[in-house]
Parts: structure tokens; C-alpha cells; sequence
């Protein structure tokens, strides 16, 4: 290699996409998914984001991609529920 790029820089920019787990409600329960697939379901609206966060921190260590974790409009509701009740 006769430039200064790092063989690095070039699995940077492969990897560049993020990685996306998404708490949803799927009725009377929390579905998580990563990339679009259900990986879990959770009753506990506090339990489905320690999950998801659990698996996003977890492979934050195994890739260099951005990890994500983003709700649907339903749990943003109910966390605001829970903060104007507590």
C-alpha cells in the first residue's frame, strides 16, 4: 500500500449503515426488532427498552457500525404517562 490509508478506514467505510432496534407496540405487548425482524416481545413497556438497549450496547463492542435504538410514537406516549405519573 503505498498511500497513508489505513486497511481500516476501508471496513469504516463498508460498514458504514446503522443498525436499527425498534421497540413498537404490537398489541397488549412491546415487540422489539432489529433490522425489521422481531427478536423479543416484552409486556413491560420499562423491560423492552433494557432489552433492546442490553443488545445494542452488547453489539456496539462486536462491529463497528452505529447502533440505534428508536421507538414508535405509542411507547413515547406511554413513557410520558409514566414520568406525569410518577
Amino acid at each position: 500500500m503505498l498511500s497513508s490509508e489505513s486497511p481500516y478506514d476501508r471496513t469504516i467505510l463498508l460498514e458504514s449503515d446503522t443498525i436499527e432496534y425498534y421497540i413498537a407496540d404490537v398489541g397488549g405487548a412491546w415487540g422489539i426488532f432489529r433490522e425489521g425482524m422481531q427478536i423479543a416481545t416484552r409486556r413491560d413497556a420499562a423491560e423492552a427498552i433494557s432489552f433492546a438497549n442490553f443488545f445494542a450496547d452488547r453489539e456496539t463492542l462486536m462491529t463497528l457500525q452505529d447502533v440505534r435504538v428508536i421507538a414508535d410514537a405509542c411507547l413515547k406516549r406511554t413513557l410520558t404517562a409514566m414520568r406525569y405519573a410518577a
